[in-house]
């Protein structure tokens, strides 16, 4: 039966890397969150001011899979747009990155960063 988690990326005014959690449990780059297909993940900014913009890119960290991305939305999806990703059918090992800009009290806006959560679904074969 799919699940459904919720990754809470936190960021802080002048510190460009984010930090992100996955249901409630901080975690670190590097750390793999693994999926089954049809899973969905909910994304949740956390941090001063709301969010401007917001873009999720994704690839492989096996060159033995096939696509470009784990998601049914593709590999650049604009998370402001749509919070939530669907898992697809794409077995194996993934990596993504967010860049996103927040709007601060006075007027601007200031750039952050989550560099490298990784992504299992299924078996790491890729056959």
């Amino acid at each position: 039966m799919p699940q459904t988690y919720q990754l809470t990326v936190s960021y802080v005014q002048d510190q460009t890397l984010a930090t992100w959690g996955l249901n409630g449990v901080q975690r670190q780059d590097g750390d793999i969150i693994q999926l089954e297909p049809n899973d969905k993940i909910v994304f949740q900014f956390n941090g001063p001011g709301d969010i401007a913009e917001c873009v999720l890119i994704s690839g492989q960290m096996q060159t033995t899979c096939h696509g470009s991305s784990p998601f049914t939305e593709g590999n650049r999806i604009n998370l402001k747009a749509n919070n939530t990703v669907t898992v697809g059918k794409n077995l194996g090992a993934w990596g993504f990155t967010i860049s996103f800009s927040a709007h601060n009290g006075n007027g601007t806006t200031a750039f952050y960063y989550l560099p490298d959560p990784e992504v299992e679904v299924g078996s790491r074969s890729c056959e």
